[in-house]
């Protein structure tokens, strides 16, 4: 009897979903069976299903991602259960160290477990470029003695970025059929629905349901005429709010190479960022910069925002970046963004009283000569740009907390994509072939 699964993924959703997810693709590209529990782990009952493919499974997989293991000293913690299921059923255990960023077991784990995970050697698998050579040689090592070879898919991602471009192409095609099955829902609902209310609505009703389409559809014409310039083209599912908060965001945008390149003026900010959502905030952080988010939220943020408008909207690069913050082609030579004054241009240790400020243009320092606001200091900028061969992404300009030397326009640092720091934000550009 052929099994279901081959392999069952254990993971922490916070710091190891993004691995988990990788791993699973290119475990499957590779011609393996995996199982993957993609809803939120939350104490509570375990799940018959997770129990029966643990079962099922030959192989039992555990991503060691940073904090991982923390929350297994609570005896209702899921991934601690999923390991003593592993335990008792016997499975062969394959520990992954991802970007060798496993930092311990806690206090209150059971020795058993500890001792069991830790008899076991762990794969340091690299997800950067090496990414799939060093998947390839856990597979060699650790699971062909176990499973037995396997026929590869005829694509095979090599590498961290091929693979994370097949995951949203993926994601983009699932939200689409998705899309597509609650409009063809939606229509029907909508039939069955009006020919039973035909008669019961009054014309007073549908006087004031036509008027409300009408009113949003000049609306959106409105603003997709305002901002042709880009070739913004309206999703046909936006609120008022949404279409509202891209106007705003659109007017913003300031030129960085003609016709071709545009960038924010302010950094991205808690409206900006809940109105696209359509999520409710505190009104009063508004103008605040938006914090607090990985590069793989902004990352999946931006893919949205591009589905609603039809635009090519990224993260800059740390090339678009500097070159923006010296003033395009005005070429400017200032030490900070705007000034070789860095307190008429920045908000940092010396000014900032420990807290960054609204990112509106109102706080009485000055852009450069493209009218970019905060490149220099109060909250540093994520770029689309790998820092070094560890994984880590650039972040530019400094923030309220840093010494003057390391908010100049040529500062950078590096940061883990899974990390959320309330001292980084982002900045939006839009590109045009």
């Amino acid at each position: 009897m052929t099994n279901k699964y081959d392999i069952f993924i254990s993971y922490r959703r916070d710091g190891g979903a993004q691995y988990a997810r990788i791993l699973q693709l290119m475990l499957i590209q590779r011609g393996y069976k995996v199982f993957l529990d993609y809803d939120e782990l939350t104490d509570g009952v375990f799940s018959d299903k997770i129990v029966a493919a643990i079962k099922e499974a030959p192989v039992f997989m555990l991503v060691l991602s940073k904090g991982s293991m923390t929350r297994c000293a609570n005896d209702g913690d899921w991934v601690r259960k999923e390991i003593t299921l592993a335990v008792e059923q016997g499975k062969h255990i394959v520990p992954v160290n991802p970007d060798n960023g496993f930092d311990g077991f806690p206090e209150g784990m059971p020795e058993k477990l500890k001792d069991f995970i830790g008899s076991h050697q762990h794969s340091e698998i690299s997800f950067g470029q090496a990414l799939g050579a060093t998947i390839d040689l856990m597979i060699k090592n650790r699971l062909v003695p176990t499973l037995g070879e396997r026929v590869s898919n005829e694509h095979k991602d090599t590498d961290f970025e091929t693979a994370q471009e097949t995951l949203r192409k993926q994601d983009a095609h699932n939200r689409f059929m998705k899309r597509v099955g609650i409009i063809g829902a939606l229509v029907i609902v909508l039939i069955v629905l009006g020919t039973c209310l035909w008669f019961w609505h009054n014309q007073q009703s549908k006087n004031q349901a036509d008027a409300e389409m009408a009113a949003l559809r000049k609306m959106c014409m409105e603003i997709q005429d305002r901002h042709k310039t880009f070739g913004l083209q309206f999703s046909p599912d936006l609120t008022r709010e949404q279409m509202n908060t891209i106007d705003t965001l659109l007017q913003k945008m300031s030129p960085v190479r003609p016709d071709t390149l545009w960038m924010s003026q302010y950094e991205f900010t808690v409206g900006q960022w809940y109105g696209i959502k359509g999520e409710p905030y505190d009104e009063a952080q508004k103008d605040m910069p938006m914090t607090n988010v990985s590069y793989g939220d902004i990352y999946l943020f931006l893919g949205e925002l591009g589905d609603m408008t039809n635009l090519q909207v990224a993260l800059p690069s740390v090339e678009e970046w500097e070159y923006a913050a010296h003033g395009g082609e005005n070429k400017e030579t200032t030490l900070y963004v705007g000034d070789d004054d860095v307190n008429k241009v920045a908000w940092y240790r010396d000014n900032s009283e420990g807290h960054p400020h609204p990112s509106d243009g109102q706080q009485g320092k000055d852009p450069n000569m493209l009218d970019l606001y905060d490149m220099s200091g109060n909250v540093s900028e994520i770029c689309n740009t790998p820092f070094d061969e560890s994984g880590l992404y650039t972040i530019c300009g400094g923030d309220y907390d840093s010494p003057a030397s390391e908010v100049t326009a040529s500062s950078r640092k590096g940061i883990d994509t899974n990390t959320k720091d309330k001292h980084v934000g982002f900045r939006i550009i839009i590109r045009k072939e």
